[in-house]
């Protein structure tokens, strides 16, 4: 059985970016460009982070009714729930120094860790998102 897959907020955000900037953002509309991204990439999954991550950006409530609209076609395959063993792994990963000297990030060490748990592959365009690494 393949691996399930789910994406990263930072291709959430570069597809919403992608929207035809003539036409006019609605709930239905944005719904529809979701469902796009969805069916590219073959998965409609995300984790509680990515979702937290998005709806984070929105400056205004506007902007936060058309955040949800569009996340309506996803489903949150971890629905919450982060247990302790998934803050320990993202605290591990957290403690990974890159070469490059950047900061690692809590949401990315936190999805990665879910990913491990849940034997998911995250569909991301972040060069530093690290793959996971079975357990020592």
């Amino acid at each position: 059985m393949p691996k399930a897959k789910i994406l990263d907020t930072n291709v959430l955000i570069d597809h919403w970016y992608r929207f035809a900037e003539h036409e006019r953002r609605t709930p239905a509309s944005l719904q529809a460009h979701a469902e796009e991204l969805i069916e590219v990439q073959g998965t409609r999954l995300i984790v509680s982070p990515v979702l937290i991550e998005f709806l984070a950006g929105a400056l205004t409530s506007n902007e936060l009714d058309l955040y949800r609209a569009y996340l309506a076609p996803f489903g949150v395959l971890d629905r919450g729930n982060i247990p302790r063993q998934d803050w320990e792994e993202a605290k591990r990963a957290a403690q990974w120094i890159r070469n490059e000297g950047r900061k690692r990030r809590l949401g990315d060490c936190l999805i990665q860790a879910i990913a491990g748990r849940l034997n998911c592959d995250v569909i991301t365009s972040d060069p530093d998102f690290r793959p996971r690494t079975p357990p020592r």
